[in-house]
């Protein structure tokens, strides 16, 4: 492995990953209302609060295998590649464009949930759209794709948020996620009505529920899941402590913030009303709340915190793609700087995609199901590595291990992981916001990571090796 991708700063403390992984739990705003409008209160609610449990059991169970190759970076991407390394190698380089392509796609759906906070707030009248194959193209798309550009722009001149910025912005996100979470405390348009009606008009659960809620699970973890971020970081934490403490209090509060909001928006907004407006109806949940004088404000820094989104996502998502050239699993002219020093490559890569996604899929969720397919497939393959490990490495020195529990558990979590995938793939069409397009897309790009690979293999072939220095 280079040194170039070993001897990185240990500069990193606890809370500055901390902060930047905030991002995460700010992305109930992009998605929430989908699940609202299609689930109900309780099942929204259910559905977010179990998948952000499961992220925070997984921390555990990934911060023990960083721990074991602190000079390692890359997060589940590098377990998944160790893990699987003695058994099956292409996993590594599909695992880690699957985990590259589940990043970088934040910047598509966080884009087009931005520009639609945009024109509910201030352009509610343009309506306008214009048809572009099966996709209607809006003011909301034009938006979002501007954005992308725009931060492309910031990030490819070496413009980066700091993590002392990121606190910043989480001190924004902090404002609307309290206001809604203690809303039912002190708001008398709360009303427990919306759940005791969801309660009473709800069924006995069978298969067909199981599937909805798997294939939900499979939209989620995109959300959910998304604090396993902290475990990329490895070689630049002060300590193990600092590892161990970011991977542990980003799930926790990522859990409690999907808690809290979920149950104050299923009391606030009915279900019909999210699913009329899956994006713009936050604004009227702050408008209950404080009155429609602060709804600008509100909108405003949730704008903030979902341009945080798309800052950590170019920046991570394109040196998630670096770091594979470096490691060889993919082509070597992504493993190159530009002249600002950073991978400017890897992030028009990243623009390229995820503006084609945009004009070819009709929503951020039909975004979701083309990145969740190899996103949620390299955490399987991330938590069997940690198993495979648990055997194959068990001379290695681990720092941080965990009991005899963890391995039942981790297998069962991988099951379900693996039964999430398989489920989540046939029927997208359930929730209506995928189909065979949105799976088309997303195995191609995974077995384009193969093509890649191969290429990788036949560049390496073709490079004659330097010659042994003579003694």
């Amino acid at each position: 492995m280079s040194s170039e991708n070993t001897h990185l700063a240990k500069t990193l403390r606890w809370t500055d990953a901390f902060a930047l992984s905030m991002a995460v739990s700010g992305s109930i705003f992009a998605s929430f209302g989908f699940a609202l409008g299609a689930l109900g209160p309780i099942g929204a609610m259910l559905i977010w609060v179990g998948s952000a449990a499961i992220g925070a059991i997984q921390n555990w169970i990934f911060l023990e295998v960083s721990a074991m190759y602190p000079d390692r970076p890359g997060g589940i991407a590098m377990i998944a590649t160790e893990g699987w390394r003695r058994r099956l190698p292409l996993v590594g380089p599909i695992a880690s464009f699957g985990y590259w392509l589940g990043w970088s796609a934040v910047l598509s759906i966080v884009g087009v949930s931005a520009g639609a906070l945009i024109q509910a707030q201030w352009f509610p009248d343009q309506n306008w759209s214009f048809r572009l194959g099966s996709v209607d193209i809006g003011l909301a798309q034009l938006i979002g794709v501007g954005l992308i550009l725009l931060f492309w722009q910031f990030n490819r001149l070496g413009v980066q948020m700091a993590a002392s910025i990121s606190k910043y912005m989480g001190a924004l996100l902090l404002v609307p996620v309290l206001v809604l979470a203690f809303g039912p405390l002190y708001s008398p348009a709360w009303s427990f009505e919306n759940f005791q009606a969801a309660w009473q008009n709800g069924t006995a659960l069978g298969w067909a529920d199981g599937r909805i809620a798997l294939t939900w699970l499979f939209l989620i973890a995109w959300s959910a899941y998304g604090t396993e971020m902290c475990a990329a970081f490895g070689p630049e934490y002060r300590s193990r402590r600092d590892m161990r403490l970011a991977l542990i209090t980003s799930g926790l509060f990522t859990l409690a913030v999907f808690a809290g909001v979920a149950f104050s928006l299923g009391g606030l907004v009915t279900a019909e009303a999210a699913a009329a407006d899956p994006n713009g109806f936050f604004i009227d949940a702050f408008n209950l709340l404080l009155g429609e004088r602060f709804s600008g404000f509100f909108v405003a820094t949730l704008l903030v915190c979902l341009f945080m989104g798309l800052n950590a996502s170019l920046a991570d998502g394109s040196r998630a793609l670096y770091g594979m050239a470096l490691d060889g699993l993919t082509i070597r002219q992504l493993g190159t700087l530009n002249k600002y020093q950073v991978p400017g490559r890897c992030m028009t890569v990243a623009v390229v995609i995820n503006i084609a996604m945009i004009f070819l899929l009709s929503s951020p969720l039909a975004i979701l199901v083309t990145a969740n397919i190899g996103y949620v497939a390299s955490i399987f393959f991330a938590l069997t590595g940690f198993l495979w490990l648990r055997k194959d490495a068990a001379h290695v020195e681990r720092p941080v291990r965990l009991g005899r529990g963890w391995v039942p558990l981790a297998f069962a979590l991988s099951l379900l992981t693996g039964l999430i995938v398989l489920v989540g793939v046939a029927s997208t069409e359930l929730v209506g916001y995928g189909g065979t397009k949105e799976v088309l897309m997303g195995v191609g790009i995974l077995l384009f990571s193969l093509v890649l690979y191969g290429l990788r293999g036949l560049q390496d072939r073709a490079t004659p090796k330097a010659p042994a220095p003579q003694s």
